[in-house]
């Protein structure tokens, strides 16, 4: 029975530096060459998901579980699910975001849009490698959007996740992706969902299934998958779910997992 590894992107694979270590590239490279399946889940957008891997690899051959699973992509066949947040519930978290002095930026047909030329949005383009569009009202823009952020200190955030919840009622998902970093995005979207639907249209078994996290938004992933590896530097509630913490991403986490646990793809 053919495994499947499916890895986070920043916090995980990706250290400080925002590098993919040459070790775990060629353990990918091994991984396909035996045969298996490796499928990288991010909570990035597609356009940045999809540069970088293919500025490390060199070509397009991955399929990617992108806005923490408001989207799935598969090489040659483009978009296969995508999921958007209702206008009115966008608006509302938009507006409370707002009274909150808070930054917000939101994702629509995989661009970005920020109403203030910030530090924040700056500094989130330059890591995610994607150019920005400063708009004057984020509630003007016609089409959904497939995500919201918000950007701020970490406790700051961390006080509003309940407030958030009760503001979308259900209509989306609030949680953080990084210490300074709130998702909101739509309530039939995270990456276990996405992960389920990826491996019923691909016919990979869930059980034979191994997911590389460091963050909130990996829990879905680890809630359905057969085997679940944090690195060192997770969040405390993931690795309490893990069945084997690893190094930190600084310390390539990844590789250190494989050597201990899966060898057979580090010869």
């Amino acid at each position: 029975m053919r495994r499947t590894f499916v890895f986070d992107l920043d916090g995980t694979v990706l250290n400080s530096k925002n590098e993919f270590p040459q070790e775990t590239k060629q353990i990918v490279l091994n991984i396909l060459k035996n045969g298996d399946n490796v499928v990288f889940a991010t909570g990035r957008m597609h356009i940045s998901a999809r540069k970088l891997l293919e500025n490390v690899f060199g070509k397009d051959i991955f399929p990617i579980i992108s806005y923490n699973g408001a989207v799935i992509y598969l090489p040659e066949k483009g978009f296969i699910f995508e999921k958007t947040l209702d206008m009115e519930t966008s608006h509302k978290v938009i507006d409370f975001l707002r009274e909150r002095n808070t930054h917000v930026q939101t994702y629509v047909d995989d661009l970005l849009y920020s109403e203030k030329d910030d530090e924040e949005i700056k500094l989130y383009s330059k890591h995610a490698d994607v150019p920005y569009y400063v708009v004057d009202d984020l509630k003007a823009l016609p089409h959904p959007p497939i995500k919201i952020l918000a950007v701020g200190e970490a406790e700051k955030l961390d006080s509003m996740i309940e407030p958030l919840k009760s503001i979308v009622d259900g209509k989306a998902n609030v949680f953080k992706s990084f210490s300074i970093f709130l998702d909101i995005v739509p309530s039939d979207a995270n990456k276990g969902i996405a992960l389920q639907f990826l491996s019923e249209y691909l016919g990979f078994d869930l059980s034979k299934t191994i997911v590389f996290g460091d963050n909130e938004n990996d829990i879905y992933m680890f809630n359905v998958a057969g085997m679940k590896i944090a690195v060192e530097n997770a969040v405390e509630k993931l690795k309490e779910v893990a069945d084997f913490v690893s190094k930190s991403n600084e310390e390539n986490g990844v590789l250190h997992a494989f050597n201990t646990l899966f060898p057979e793809y580090t010869r």
